[in-house]
């Protein structure tokens, strides 16, 4: 089945949950739950996005966290062979959004759809159960970038702490069969999240409960988050240090930290992660400087399949960098 890949950008006016093409997000298809995110995070580019664009099509809304309709899901009959859960928001971002993301987690299974399932939150038994259905078609990954609880209440004021996040790896990891299971530790913030110090503690923690794959990435922020951030102690020294214009894949004006500086702290952290048994990835669209190192830059599962199976039956014209996003 052939997918439309036009552009259909942002949540729908009607808020309505479908399946959409993102090119900004591994130029893939993805599905959102709701209308900004409970998590609240400080360095989130697409939440607050969202929100301003629906905002300005409907100027009474007030920026409450809205669950998306349904109808429109249930009704689908095609879909394509992955999705990621989810760009915008998250899908266990509160009980309400929980039930969504159960139903819709039992449609894409049923119809045999790879999931690509991202959360900071708690993975309660119905959702637990839904994977065990067809744990072969999910991949999932944890958030998880500092053990600081401190740092987590400031930065991401509405997810859960680390020990749950810890404890919902450890639920997950009894999974037999299931598709993928890492920790991401994505965004980094610099002088704040990147030090040996905690990128061991993190790797120690998820290694001893099976982990064996660790996405990690820097955060990139708009030109107004970084110096919004310049003004607040915690985040200023942060805010400095993202003074390089970053390529990413929308093209956007981002910023993160110098290049060399980003590739030489990976690679202490890639050794970090060799020594406990735990690959390390990051994520090309990040920065896509990545596909021209010897860094694993694809984080998403299916498409490092897809990946695999090109190039296995592929002639001397195949591009890695772009054949597996077809």
């Amino acid at each position: 089945m052939k997918m439309d890949k036009k552009i259909n950008w942002g949540i729908a006016v009607d808020l309505q949950a479908d399946v959409r093409y993102e090119p900004n997000a591994c130029k893939g298809y993805v599905l959102d739950v709701s209308l900004g995110c409970p998590h609240h995070c400080i360095y989130c580019l697409f939440s607050p996005l969202e929100i301003r664009v629906y905002k300005l099509q409907n100027p009474k809304y007030k920026g409450d966290i809205l669950p998306l309709r349904l109808d429109k899901f249930r009704e689908r009959k095609e879909f394509p062979p992955a999705v990621y859960m989810c760009y915008s928001s998250d899908p266990l971002g509160n009980g309400e959004l929980v039930q969504s993301t159960v139903k819709i987690l039992n449609k894409l299974l049923d119809n045999n759809v790879n999931v690509f399932f991202i959360s900071k939150g708690v993975f309660t038994d119905d959702v637990l159960q839904v994977i065990k259905k067809k744990p072969e078609l999910m991949h999932v990954q944890v958030d998880a970038a500092n053990t600081d609880e401190e740092r987590n209440r400031i930065i991401e004021p509405g997810a859960p702490s680390y020990s749950q996040r810890l404890e919902n790896i450890k639920k997950l990891s009894g999974i037999e069969g299931l598709g993928g299971l890492s920790i991401r530790i994505d965004p980094m913030l610099p002088e704040i999240d990147d030090t040996e110090e905690n990128i061991a503690r993190l790797i120690d923690d998820v290694s001893k409960l099976g982990v064996k794959e660790a996405v990690m990435g820097y955060v990139v922020l708009t030109k107004a988050m970084r110096e919004s951030w310049k003004r607040n102690e915690y985040t200023k020294s942060c805010a400095e240090a993202l003074c390089e214009k970053t390529p990413t894949i929308s093209e956007q004006e981002l910023f993160s930290i110098p290049f060399d500086l980003k590739t030489k702290k990976l690679a202490v952290f890639e050794e970090i992660c060799r020594a406990r048994g735990v690959k390390m990835s990051c994520c090309g669209c990040k920065d896509e400087r990545y596909k021209a190192t010897s860094f694993e830059w694809i984080c998403h599962p299916f498409n490092r399949k897809r990946r695999e199976e090109l190039a296995a039956s592929a002639g001397p014209g195949f591009h890695m960098e772009v054949e597996h996003l077809k």
